[in-house]
């Protein structure tokens, strides 16, 4: 294996300072530098209402999270799930049903969520669990819907957990 003197073709002191950088290379803030500036935050109209949801968001996600974990019955869930996405989680919940140890903590928390606003009805949101040590992700895709009386509301269309 060739060394890093012999690729550059030339040797280097440990004595003299590098100055050169790369072409596109930003330097690093060293003392006496200028500061690198931060990359520019999005304020638009797509990041103002992720923000606003985001508390929403979570609420849903740590109900979900205590059904997935058993602590909550999901039938708690159908008004905010889609009938096939509900029949799913009842299905997939009673194939990995585990008998409880008993006097072992099992309260589930979320520990992150986070929101991408795919477009103004809808939004990807990813999670993550802790669950007696062990962590575990959830995503869902939550759609604005009308139901059958006409009023609009966030409504879960798709749900995976690993």
């Amino acid at each position: 294996m060739r060394s890093a003197v012999a690729l550059t073709r030339r040797s280097v002191s440990w004595d003299e300072p590098l100055l050169a950088t790369a072409p596109g290379q930003a330097p690093l803030p060293f003392p006496g530098m200028p500061a690198v500036l931060p990359v520019p935050v999005d304020r638009s109209d797509t990041e103002l209402s992720r923000r606003a949801m985001r508390q929403p968001v979570a609420r849903f996600m740590q109900a979900l999270t205590e059904v997935l974990s058993g602590e909550r019955p999901p039938r708690q869930m159908a008004a905010w799930m889609t009938p096939d996405v509900h029949a799913s989680l009842c299905s997939r919940l009673i194939a990995h049903a585990r008998v409880s140890r008993k006097g072992a903590s099992s309260t589930a928390r979320l520990v992150s969520v986070h929101v991408a606003m795919i477009h103004e009805n809808a939004m990807e949101v990813a999670g993550r669990m802790v669950h007696r040590g062990r962590s575990r992700a959830v995503a869902v895709r939550l759609e604005l819907l009308t139901n059958h009386r006409g009023r609009t509301h966030w409504t879960c269309t798709a749900l995976e957990w690993a």
